[in-house]
């Protein structure tokens, strides 16, 4: 019979809400011991406290407090209570802070490779502040290897092959990279081999290139072709924007931007490479609100972006 009185109890408190106020109240006189402490500390009156006080304990259908003339103590269901509301409360307060500190100039320090800097996230960085209007994305350009171990950023773009000791790496597109050119220059090329008519722009320091693409397509005779060199796909781009010749580039970084406006796909060909743009963050590193926010919105909208 009593298991079932348990029961029943445990389901009304569950199917009835227990205000917060009552909660906080329950918090501020079980501190003070004092019912007029509590009402000075939250503005109200020493009945409106008593009356708050007996709607919870009829609520939970126990006494939490022992009355004698002015003095009040806690019963032992009510010393019970008490560090369950003082968590829950301070876990509100918490998780509201760590909420609202997002909209409230929070920044996000992003060590970021310049080429996805200028090709993605240049083109994109509206949307995420139409959605998050008071988070700062504060950037820094890291574009070698040597920047990663003085890293002090929330978040990480980095290129490389997404294996880095004390990392969680995050692949931001698809490895994959075929020719870009101007339009102009696309007329001339109406085939692979027509490449011996233009310079290649050749990215340094990066794991497949022109040799690769060249070799993919058996025009390996090709490969004493004339080059251009750089040390950044940003940099190659922005050269054959200006009509310098032809560069290989991943198709998810011209979709958008003015850079990608001016330049086309002249062949369908591509190749599959070792390196690619990951996002990354320390294993142990706490990522705060505003950092998750960003770190969503990116993995979310460069899978969108790899998809179409």
């Amino acid at each position: 019979m009593g298991s079932n009185n348990s029961l029943a109890t445990m389901k009304r408190l569950l199917t009835n809400t227990i205000q917060l106020n009552w909660l906080r109240t329950f918090e501020v006189a079980s501190r003070h011991l004092s019912f007029t402490s509590a009402a000075e500390e939250l503005s109200m009156s020493q009945s409106a406290i008593s009356q708050q006080i007996q709607l919870l304990e009829h609520h939970l259908d126990q006494k939490l407090f022992v009355r004698a003339n002015r003095a009040i103590r806690l019963t032992d269901a009510g010393q019970a209570f008490v560090p369950l509301v003082c968590e829950s409360l301070h876990q509100l307060n918490v998780g509201a802070a760590q909420i609202f500190a997002a909209s409230n100039d929070a920044v996000v320090n992003v060590n970021i490779n310049a080429t996805f800097a200028v090709l993605w996230l240049a083109p994109h960085l509206l949307h995420f502040s139409q959605i998050h209007p008071q988070i700062t994305i504060r950037q820094r350009s890291t574009n070698w290897s040597t920047d990663f171990d003085i890293s002090t950023a929330d978040l990480e773009i980095r290129y490389g092959s997404g294996s880095w000791p004390g990392f969680e790496s995050f692949p931001l597109l698809k490895p994959k990279l075929r020719p870009y050119c101007t339009a102009a220059n696309a007329q001339r090329i109406r085939q692979p081999s027509d490449l011996i008519t233009l310079p290649l722009v050749d990215v340094i320091g990066t794991p497949q290139g022109w040799s690769q693409w060249l070799e993919h397509m058996n025009l390996s005779d090709l490969d004493m072709q004339i080059r251009q060199y750089t040390d950044s796909h940003a940099a190659a781009v922005s050269m054959c924007a200006d009509g310098v010749g032809v560069c290989l580039m991943y198709d998810e970084l011209m979709q958008q931007g003015i850079l990608a406006s001016q330049l086309v796909a002249p062949f369908a060909e591509s190749i599959d490479t070792e390196g690619g743009y990951y996002l990354c963050h320390h294993v142990d590193k706490e990522l705060s609100v505003a950092s998750h926010l960003f770190k969503d919105w990116l993995l979310s909208n460069t899978l969108r972006s790899s998809i179409q």
